[in-house]
């Protein structure tokens, strides 16, 4: 099992895994929040754009769903 830890500043959330961050959250003004990985992993590009590029940010709905999916590609 992997010890993710998440921290919480007023702009951005934290995804630590073993102490070493490897995610952050930021919400967007405009509603949802990008997800940027900080140590070289890529998100896997949508279902509905197969053969567009990994890329190192993500957007997602919302900040529980950019999470859930951090903490599932981690464990």
């Amino acid at each position: 099992m992997v010890n993710l830890h998440w921290e919480e500043t007023p702009s951005v959330w934290t995804a630590s895994l073993d102490g070493i961050p490897v995610c952050t959250l930021k919400p967007k003004d405009i509603g949802g929040c990008i997800a940027s990985w900080l140590d070289g992993r890529l998100w896997a590009p949508p279902a509905h754009l197969p053969k567009a590029m990994p890329q190192p940010t993500r957007f997602f709905a919302d900040l529980q769903e950019a999470k859930a999916a951090v903490e599932q590609i981690l464990q």
